[in-house]
């Protein structure tokens, strides 16, 4: 992902300028990848319910008509039928996969009538701080990151990165928590 956004900022004809365009974000190909595969893995929603208008068949059972429905996206997104090693991050997974909307497999944006009317705005935003993340910053765990899921995903210890302006990089990390870099 760096290296697709430092190349953003190699081809870039006005080399002063600080905003990514419409064309840049777009080209964006590996980080749309990794924002699917991360949305895919930490889904922010555990469950959502829905009334059966009329009964439903599915497999052996009937589902009847005005009973609740519960549908678990985390549950959905890690099923080995349709993920390969799903609880491995891995967004080359997405390269011959659909990244637009939602399908019966992958719904972290919902679906249907029910979509999330933000989503392209959301993933805007993921892209843009990704972008400045990557081209301004380099970082260092320092501690934490053990994963539990239930079914969402957290971290019970917290994750905490030390952030480092890349201007700095030739000074010591550990020495410049006052002069640049930021522990979160």
């Amino acid at each position: 992902m760096q290296e697709e956004h430092e190349n953003i900022l190699r081809n870039r004809e006005n080399k002063e300028e600080s905003g990514l365009t419409w064309k840049e974000y777009k080209s964006m190909t590996f980080t749309f990848q990794l924002i699917n595969e991360t949305v895919r893995l930490a889904n922010i929603v555990p469950g959502v319910f829905r009334k059966a208008l009329k009964d439903i068949k599915f497999k052996d059972y009937t589902i009847p008509a005005g009973w609740a429905v519960m549908v678990c996206p985390p549950a959905v997104h890690l099923n080995p039928v349709n993920y390969k090693d799903p609880l491995e991050f891995n967004p080359w997974r997405w390269e011959r996969m659909d990244q637009k909307g939602a399908s019966k497999n992958f719904m972290a944006f919902g679906g249907g009538m029910r979509f999330c009317v933000g989503t392209d705005f959301t993933k805007v935003q993921m892209a843009v701080f990704l972008h400045c993340l990557v081209t301004k910053y380099r970082w260092k765990t320092v501690r934490g990151g053990e994963i539990v899921r239930t079914p969402g995903l957290q971290f019970p210890n917290g994750f905490q990165v030390q952030m480092i302006v890349k201007d700095k990089q030739s000074q010591d990390p550990t020495s410049e928590c006052d002069q640049g870099s930021r522990d979160f």
